[in-house]
């Protein structure tokens, strides 16, 4: 109920988007033939990247949610056209047909076909989508039974693509096991699959290594309109795992088994060749994962295909066109990059690897490859295959490694931690994560900045700025130093070195406010004694030969305050409140004042702006004062009205700075600066002066001084914030502002600089005496990511991570870390090469583990200490314990094989934070979870809750207590005095209590469903909020009764059994389907003197959080909001004229993908929200009208929700 005293309403915001991209694709899909675009799609998302052909690198410009699970991906390109189209299928049941809309460069959907109910099922087609090469044809699959063909047509009235209602194909009892489409030519589409009859084996048990697979042939005739089914004349063997077809004027297939391939030329002669493949040493044969067709140039073409190592095997094939056959196949070992879920090749000569479990890689072709000693070539029957080929992985030779795309799946743990740097005293929230393929990772919220130049200064400046001599200059020429505290400026040159310079006509005895270009080759000054403007001239080669210098001077006793300027305008602010406007004089470049002058009513000047970066104008038609009442004035430029004051608005503290900057030609924003630490940007209306939609956020203790900036590749200027930290903001493509700290920077002033030598729009600053030139973004030369959020780090591991704990000292962390099926070099030498088996993987052998914990100091970003875990033991959770007063970490650990045992390592932490391993304690069974208790230790085996206390050789058991009701626990937490929260992979969360009369634990209260519990974190000591591994976020709250007795320990005495478990049952308060096996929870916040918040994250590498809602009434608005724009973003396709509303991608129901498992409970999604974004003004203001609200208002509250705890 809404106002239900003991309900809790949540806002959920994703803040990551999932990183694990299951299909990738490459494509023209904004229609320019020059340009390729690649797709990525994760399991709700899709993003598109476009290819820097100059640099290699891979520049995000879209990403979209699809509020649904997205199955498979393909594209299509109709015949006469030359733009790709995106097919989709979900669990939503429709195929989707996605264009990418050239003006807003988003996916809108243009076909959307049901043909199933929605969720995912074995017999609903969408597993496998195969669209026809010459794009006449799609099919459907599911894994069992069904199957749809689409044949695809120009619709005519539109002159886009319609599709045909579907042929279905129904095989009773049949699985297909891989699906691919061949290219015929221009006979009938043809899609080949491989199956099995799984009716044959319902009453006994299928033998993989004798029983072989089907290979079958469907055959869409468009004379007859219907698909026909053949199978193939001969079977294929049981490890055969996928299809890869052939071009079409080779034709047939290659299907790859576990060490040759076979290559069939289609179902009516199904003749076969037979290409061993090249096998990696101490490996029996090579399983094929992914694979690509590359077509050079006319007929040439080659296969790579990637074995389950990592391995690429390029197959060619050499073709007599003449005869029309072939005359040969060869497989080849080319190079080695990391398992991947899909490559692709782009015409520009890049190989992109869509890696499956570390960072997605995009390498450069060095060289196409020859044949080796690797070579393997084709036989004609299968008896003829010779000996297994063995060949050693080597480093990369033909493909050289270009840019990555950061990934953070799997992410298996996580620890969201205050910290404190060396430029501010305001502290950051760091996420800590053990992600990607064994990595530690650091996500700090923020911008780096990649440091090229800094040098010590003779003077301690405290304002700096870069100024051109002439209109149209590209370089910057000057660097203007200048400091109040001794009322002096200095001058440097910039050129191949920067020095000072004493003819540059500027006054250097006198502090300067501001330094411009103006006109066409005049260059002003202001300080604080006036203006100078210097009119140079120049030779044929851009060399000063002559400088007019011009003064202007104040009254006596009067000095200049506050100044503003651009290339047309000056404004300056006096002592006695007075404000002087000037223009430039086009004829000679010199300033002409304007006669009247406007003089504040009340208070001084503190902060003048007019607009200094303009889109295809040339004059400001507005000047902004801050003054000391509190308050800010918009006053006219304009001829009929100059300095008249428009409008004003009050602040809440004075204004220490100010900006006025457009974003485009239709909209202008005014930022402002003020004392006590906030930013605020207010719309100001680009015709009547009028502000509107202020937006605020908190930067620091410190007042803020605002400087404008040019960014790479951003038409609309940037923003400088200088408060307790420096930070930059920036417009998006979305035309929103983002607003982040510069982490590794600690510049109190700045501007833009541009040199031929960098190359590159960069920043010089100021700290103290010293001077420092650099750029925003990656110091490999990547730049700025305008996608990222994030600046992440990372510390190379052992073996995949699987728990992290942090020292309460410093910033150290115990990495928790096991892998199995692989056998440990280090074992038997601690000075194996690591990069080695990073590169090509540990030796794999079944049934083994390696495992091992690694101490790592995050600030050095190095490992301080590694403990193996030896004899196949591998460790499964830890915890630190205080036995006495020395800190303890406790590990439990298994050991595999027929000797199976299970024990508890407790190690001695040093005081460098190393280990010391004490001594060895056997336990009956597996300990699943450990937690430390007062000065003891609380261990679960099975299902029995443990206390143990040190001894001398081992641990002391002093307690145990066996609970039915529990069966696999991996987690247990320590609330307050004797009571616990259990977490289990069965039974939900319990609560516990220890009697330390009885020296038992009591089961006190469960809850209502058995759920499979992955994570948990309480949020006080009645609440506790879980995820489980189907993706749903509860809260559950224990009720006002049952607490009441806890406080007075009535129910670990006192208590019947109910139903086999606990009297009483926990609340349910919350529950939300979040689409990913969620893997940790923190309370905090990612801002400083945010809202505390639940920050979770998910394995497939999601970062979101739930902030809670404060008020019943916010509460109804955003129930109200969603329902809004929940009814228009689920209506339906054909009522949807215009393309820019089509939000809904692949047709799924909100509320029911949101409530996949259960229905959604008390939680508002922010991100369905947030969509509103994305409308245009009429939906906006027909949605806004619904909830009494203007558009601006509405934004303005999401910016707000979003603002509270995140970014």
């Amino acid at each position: 109920m809404l106002h239900h005293p003991d309900s809790l309403w949540l806002y959920h915001l994703t803040l990551r988007l999932p990183s694990n991209s299951f299909a990738s694709i490459v494509g023209n899909f904004s229609g320019d033939k020059k340009v390729q675009e690649l797709v990525l799609a994760s399991n709700t998302t899709l993003e598109v990247y476009r290819l820097n052909t100059d640099t290699g690198k891979l520049d995000r410009f879209l990403c979209q949610r699809a509020f649904a699970l997205i199955q498979r991906i393909d594209k299509i390109r109709l015949v006469g056209t030359t733009k790709d189209l995106l097919v989709v299928t979900a669990d939503s049941g429709i195929l989707t047909v996605l264009q990418l809309e050239p003006t807003s460069m988003r996916f809108v959907p243009i076909v959307q076909e049901p043909h199933s109910k929605n969720a995912l099922r074995r017999l609903t087609p969408g597993e496998y989508l195969c669209v026809e090469p010459r794009g006449r044809a799609i099919l459907v699959g599911a894994i069992e039974r069904d199957g749809l063909a689409y044949k695809v047509q120009m619709d005519d009235s539109k002159g886009s693509l319609a599709l045909s209602s579907p042929l279905t194909v129904s095989t009773k009892g049949i699985l297909t096991l891989s699906l691919c489409s061949l290219d015929t030519g221009f006979e009938n589409p043809m899609w080949a699959a491989i199956e099995i009859d799984h009716l044959a084996y319902e009453n006994r048990s299928y033998d993989a290594e004798s029983t072989p697979l089907q290979l079958a042939y469907y055959e869409f005739d468009q004379g007859l309109n219907h698909v026909v089914r053949r199978k193939s004349k001969h079977l294929i063997p049981s490890s055969a795992s996928s299809l890869v077809a052939m071009p079409g004027h080779v034709g047939g297939l290659v299907i790859c088994c576990g060490t040759y391939l076979i290559y069939e030329d289609g179902p009516v002669n199904s003749s076969r060749l037979y290409v061993p493949l090249p096998i990696r040493e101490d490996s029996e044969e090579s399983t094929i994962v992914c694979s690509l067709l590359h077509t050079l140039k006319k007929t040439d073409f080659f296969l790579l295909l990637q074995t389950s190592l990592g391995d690429l095997i390029k197959v060619t094939v050499d073709y007599d066109n003449e005869k029309d056959m072939i005359r040969s196949i060869s497989a080849t070992y080319f190079d080695t990059i990391p398992i991947c879920n899909s490559i692709n090749v782009f015409k520009a000569g890049y190989l992109f690897a869509n890696c499956s479990d570390r960072n997605k890689v995009m390498y450069q072709f060095e060289l196409l490859g020859e044949d080796n000693e690797t070579t393997q070539t084709s036989v004609a029957l299968k008896d003829e295959l010779p000996e297994k080929t063995k060949y050693q992985p080597k480093t990369l030779r033909h493909l050289a490694r270009i840019d990555e795309i950061e990934s953070l799946g799997p992410l298996t743990d996580s620890m969201l931690v205050e910290t404190l740097s060396k430029e501010s005293l305001d502290p950051l929230k760091r996420l800590v994560t053990t992600s990607s393929k064994s990595s530690l990772k650091t996500l700090d919220y923020g911008l780096s900045v990649s440091e090229l130049v800094s040098s010590p200064l003779p003077i301690n400046p405290t304002d700096i700025y870069t100024a051109k001599l002439l209109q149209g200059a590209i370089n910057d020429q000057y660097l203007v130093l200048s400091s109040s505290l001794s009322q002096k400026t200095m001058v440097l040159s910039i050129g191949e070195v920067v020095e000072e310079v004493s003819d540059s006509g500027l006054e250097i005895d006198q502090h300067t406010l501001m330094v411009q270009q103006i006109g066409t080759n005049s260059l002003v000054q202001i300080h604080t004694n006036g203006i100078r403007n210097i009119h140079h001239t120049f030779d044929e080669e851009l060399n000063v030969t002559g400088r007019k210098v011009t003064d202007w001077f104040p009254p006596a006793g009067i000095q200049v305050l506050q100044a503003s300027c651009n290339s047309e305008q000056v404004v300056v602010g006096l002592s006695n409140r007075e404000i002087v406007y000037f223009e430039i004089d086009k004829a000679d470049d010199q300033l002409l004042e304007y006669q009247e002058r406007f003089e504040v009513s009340e208070g001084s000047i503190t902060a003048i702006a007019i607009a200094t970066s303009l889109l295809n104008e040339r004059r400001s038609s507005f000047l902004v004062v801050g003054v000391s009442d509190e308050s800010i004035q918009v006053l006219s430029l304009q001829p009929h009205n100059c300095l008249e004051v428009l409008t004003l608005q009050a602040l809440s503290s004075n204004c220490r700075s100010l900006l006025l900057l457009p974003v485009d030609k239709d909209t202008l924003y005014v930022h402002i600066g003020m004392d006590n630490g906030i930013y605020v940007r207010v719309s100001i209306d680009p015709i009547s002066g009028k502000l509107s939609d202020s937006r605020l956020k908190y930067l620091g203790t410190k007042p803020v001084q605002l400087r404008s900036l040019s960014l790479p590749n951003m038409e609309s200027a940037a923003i400088l914030a200088f408060s307790s930290r420096p930070w930059l903001g920036y417009f998006n493509f979305d035309k929103n502002l983002k607003l982040f700290p510069l982490l590794n920077s600690k510049i109190s002033s700045g501007a833009s600089f541009y040199s031929e030598d960098i190359g590159v729009e960069s920043v010089v600053g100021i700290y103290n005496d010293n001077m420092s030139i650099f750029t925003i973004g990656k110091e490999d030369g990547g730049g700025l990511d305008y996608s990222s959020d994030f600046v992440t780090s990372e510390v190379k591991l052992r073996y995949t991570p699987r728990r992290l704990l942090k020292s309460t000292k410093k910033n150290i962390y115990y990495v928790l870390q096991a892998e199995p099926n692989i056998k440990s070099p280090f074992k038997d030498s601690e000075t194996a090469d690591e990069e080695q088996f990073e590169t090509f993987g540990y030796p794999r052998h079944a049934n083994s583990w390696a495992s091992c914990i690694q101490v790592v100091d995050h600030n050095q970003e190095e490992i301080l200490q590694t403990y193996e875990f030896l004899d196949n033991k591998y460790a499964v959770c830890m915890a630190f314990a205080k036995f006495g007063s020395g800190v303890h970490l406790v590990v439990s650990a298994t050991q595999c094989g027929t000797n199976q045992s299970y024990s508890m390592f407790t190690f001695k932490v040093d005081s460098d934070h190393k280990l010391q391993l004490l001594y060895e304690t056997k336990t009956d069974g597996p300990v699943t979870a450990l937690e430390e208790f007062e000065d003891k230790l609380v261990a679960v085996v099975g299902n029995s809750i443990r206390i143990y206390e040190k001894g001398m050789k081992h641990l002391l058991r002093k307690s145990s207590t066996t609970i039915e009701c529990l069966s696999r626990v991996n987690k247990i937490e320590h609330l307050e005095s004797g009571l616990f929260i259990v977490a289990d992979a069965s039974s939900s969360v319990i609560y516990v209590s220890y009697d330390a009369t009885t020296n038992h634990f009591v089961p006190i209260i469960s809850d209502t469903v058995s759920r499979a519990v992955t994570a948990f974190t309480t949020l006080d000591t009645r609440t506790v909020v879980a995820g489980d591994k189907f993706g749903n976020i509860f809260v559950n709250r224990v009720p006002q009764e049952a607490a009441s007795q806890i406080s007075n320990n009535v129910l670990t005495q006192f208590q019947d059994e109910y139903l086999n478990g606990p009297n009483y049952r926990l609340s349910k308060l919350c529950d939300f389907y979040i689409a990913d096996v969620p893997t940790s929870f923190h309370k905090g916040s990612f801002v400083v003197g945010g809202t505390e918040s639940l920050v979770y994250t998910g394995i497939q590498g999601t970062i979101g959080i739930m902030l809670p809602v404060g008020t019943y009434q916010e509460v109804e608005f955003l129930l109200n909001f969603e329902k809004a724009i929940r009814k228009f973003y689920e209506r339906e396709l054909d009522d949807i004229e215009k393309p820019s509303q089509r939000i809904n991608l692949v047709g799924r129901e909100h509320l029911k993908f949101r409530g996949y498992y259960n229905p959604v409970k008390n939680v508002i999604d922010g991100d369905l929200l947030e969509k509103y974004f994305e409308l245009d003004s009429g939906t906006k203001i027909k949605i806004g009208s619904e909830l009494g609200r203007v558009p601006r208002e509405v934004e303005r509250k999401l910016y707000d929700l979003r603002n509270r705890a995140a970014f």
